[in-house]
């Protein structure tokens, strides 16, 4: 499952010497509601990252991502739990 998205931000950035590029952050609910989850996306020229991670102690003893998709596709399941 993907949960609610609660807040997004796109800036410009100069760059570091390559080109100018767009840094991402995409803030969701946890699952108990207690946390965040957090995708950010640095699409910079020579310097791309793409994360995802669970900000909530107690929903990281609970679940974990699959981002076998991409970052962008990510859900996130039940620990011990095998989908597809």
């Amino acid at each position: 499952m993907k949960t609610k998205l609660t807040n997004s931000i796109a800036k410009g950035h100069v760059g570091y010497g390559a080109g100018p590029g767009i840094i991402e952050r995409l803030e969701y609910e946890c699952p108990c509601g207690k946390g965040k989850i957090l995708e950010e996306h640095d699409n910079i020229p020579g310097f791309e990252e793409h994360v995802v991670n669970i900000y909530c102690n107690e929903c990281c003893d609970k679940y974990e991502l699959n981002t076998d998709l991409g970052v962008h596709s990510w859900n996130i399941n039940k620990k011990g739990y095998t989908f597809g």
